[in-house]
């Protein structure tokens, strides 16, 4: 048997696998990128390794910890990539000769004169040859070879667009035949460049609509300016016809007081005639009386003529009290009408333009239904507190509660406008009609707050959602405004809440951001005003003091608040009803903002509720 032949090629190309692996994946190396340390990874490996760690903005080797600051840019390492390809040949090429030897050692296996030491002049023992034949000649490198089709055993270098699968050449024409095969590179550049062109597209779509922006809003101005003019106009004419109206009245009345005086001064004229002849006829009866005997008296008596005007003078100096509360039961009905007509107009003009905000074409943009902040310096006046005490199937009923510093601002109130028992709505349609969605601003959330839904959702999270610093933003109590002010007409919102222990309520936007006392507390001091579940029990809170209100629970909240008559009013909404929780009357001094407060317990939301 001729001598054996020797690999040394084959040989050298030998080393453990453990050497070709990524410490991260444990796998063999894919796409393998080399640090600035020596150290080698996957592409993807190190990229998703790196990307955990970019909160931290450090970004170390995972096995000496070397830490690179700013974030290497890496790539593959082809050198590497050639060398592990030239590897996997040797192994198929070590692979074809270990078959075609296999004879051959089998029939060292049988033949005695073959057993250790009949080969030790190769450089190997028996024992030693033993333990090759059973792990192979080599060690195998693991494989990171393109994939090849289970069928034909070519290269998946192909994609089926149809199918969404790899596949090969031959595929294509046989089980893909009539399907969208292509070059995955191919693809993917063509995808690539119809995908930047489109997003170009769009990047100047919006450019262009951002440059006819300044013109779509002079012309809105115009339009909203012509719209003011035409309301100065209209309630110019309205002011003049009601003072029109006004002169015509006092002329009336000051006719009928006219007529009236005439009446009474012919009364007063027929009156002192009819007491001149009453003298007369008492002198010519004293004269009768004294000149002559009683018989005579009598006799003349019956001739002498009667003056009987006392009834006729009691009739006549009765008034016409009828025409007095006619005229007044005429005033009062067109007081009534005209603020009906009044606020059922201005309940049409909010609707319109609180519909045309919804429908606007500038996605993301805040409403804002008065943009002026009306904040004035003049001192809040005490609130006067009413509030319902009712079952959930029963109408309230109303009592009156007053803050003990509460008398003289309601005296000074009084002096202004009629006293009202309770002004504020009574039923959810009416106050539907000046319904209103709020959002919440995340320039005031606590760090803790993650708002959600397009801002109509907070939710108390025990992770830190680490927004930007503000100066607007509550740095010590759990709390969130919205970013819409308040001011003017009527507005109406409902909320959604859940949780053991929450705050809603109404506030000014001075009120304290980063103090830890209760200045900048919802409802404890006199920039706001809120409505607070204790978990057993509602209770209103201003200015540090608190008016326990004897309510059921609810889950669902609604909100009035007309700032320019003074009125803010809390409600229980179910099964489409609102029942009065309470009401309070006071001179608003500026535009409010809804604030709310989280109090305990992770994962309490506050939602606010579309009425659209």
């Amino acid at each position: 048997m001729g001598p054996q032949p020797s690999f040394p090629a084959m040989a050298t190309s030998s080393c453990p696998p453990d050497e070709f692996s990524c410490p991260v994946c444990l796998e063999i190396l894919c796409d393998p990128a080399t640090l600035a340390c020596g150290h080698t990874y996957c592409l993807q490996c190190i990229q998703k390794h790196w990307d955990k760690a970019s909160t931290k903005g450090q970004y170390s080797c995972p096995q000496c910890r070397q830490v690179f600051n700013p974030r290497p840019s890496l790539g593959r390492n082809n050198v590497l990539m050639e060398a592990m390809k030239k590897l996997r040949v040797g192994e198929q090429d070590e692979r074809s000769v270990c078959s075609s030897l296999t004879p051959c050692v089998s029939e060292q296996s049988v033949n005695p004169s073959l057993q250790p030491g009949a080969i030790r002049s190769n450089g190997a023992t028996g024992p030693d040859e033993k333990a090759t034949a059973q792990g192979g000649l080599y060690p195998q490198l693991p494989s990171t070879s393109p994939k090849l089709c289970p069928l034909h055993k070519q290269v998946l270098e192909l994609y089926c667009c149809d199918d969404k699968e790899s596949v090969c050449d031959e595929c294509s024409l046989v089980q893909h035949k009539g399907h969208r095969v292509v070059h995955p590179d191919e693809e993917k550049k063509q995808e690539l460049s119809k995908k930047k062109a489109k997003i170009q597209r769009s990047i100047q779509e919006r450019e262009r609509i951002i440059q006819t922006l300044p013109q779509i809003f002079h012309a809105k101005k115009a339009a909203i300016q012509g719209l003011q003019t035409e309301n100065l106009e209209i309630f110019g004419e309205v002011m003049k016809s009601v003072e029109l109206m006004s002169s015509q009245v006092m002329e009336i009345l000051q006719a009928y007081e006219a007529s009236t005086y005439n009446c009474i001064e012919g009364h007063r004229y027929r009156l002192q005639d009819e007491i001149s002849q009453l003298n007369k006829q008492d002198e010519e009866l004293n004269r009768l009386a004294q000149s002559q005997d009683s018989i005579q008296f009598l006799k003349t008596l019956d001739t002498t003529g009667d003056v009987d005007v006392v009834g006729n003078a009691q009739l006549e100096t009765l008034l016409p009290e009828s025409v007095e509360s006619g005229i007044r039961s005429a005033l009062e009905a067109f007081r009534e009408r005209l603020h009906d007509l009044c606020k059922g107009s201005l309940a049409s003009i909010f609707r319109i333009v609180n519909d045309a905000e919804k429908t606007t074409v500038l996605n993301g943009s805040a409403k804002c239904p008065n943009p002026n902040n009306l904040q004035a310096d003049s001192q809040n006046a005490a609130p006067k507190v009413t509030h319902a005490s009712s079952k959930s199937d029963s109408k309230p009923k109303t009592t009156t509660l007053q803050h003990p510093e509460a008398s003289s601002a309601n005296s000074e109130r009084k002096l202004t406008r009629p006293s009202l028992e309770n002004p504020a709505p009574k039923s959810r349609e009416e106050m539907l009609k000046f319904r209103f969605e709020p959002t919440l601003d995340r320039n005031t959330a606590y760090r803790h707050i993650r708002l959600s839904d397009g801002d109509r959702k907070a939710t108390l999270r025990a992770e830190n959602q680490n927004y930007p610093e503000h100066a607007e933003r509550f740095l010590y109590w759990r709390q969130v405004m919205c970013r819409e002010p308040l001011a003017g007409s009527p507005y109406y919102w409902e909320v959604e809440w859940t949780g053991q222990k929450i705050t809603i309520g109404v506030t000014y936007k001075d009120i304290g951001r980063a103090t830890m006392d209760d200045h900048s507390r919802l409802g404890y001091n006199k920039h706001s005003w809120g409505l607070y579940w204790s978990g057993t029990a509602f209770s209103l809170w201003h200015a540090g003091k608190e008016t326990v209100l004897a309510v059921p629970k609810a889950r669902r909240i609604g909100v009035y608040v007309d700032q320019q008559a003074g009125v803010l009013a809390f409600y229980r909404v179910s099964h489409n009803q609102a029942h009065q929780i309470c009401c309070v009357e006071t001179e608003f001094s500026g535009a409010l903002y809804p604030g709310f407060r989280f109090w305990t317990g992770v994962g309490s939301t506050i939602t606010v509720c579309q009425l659209g």
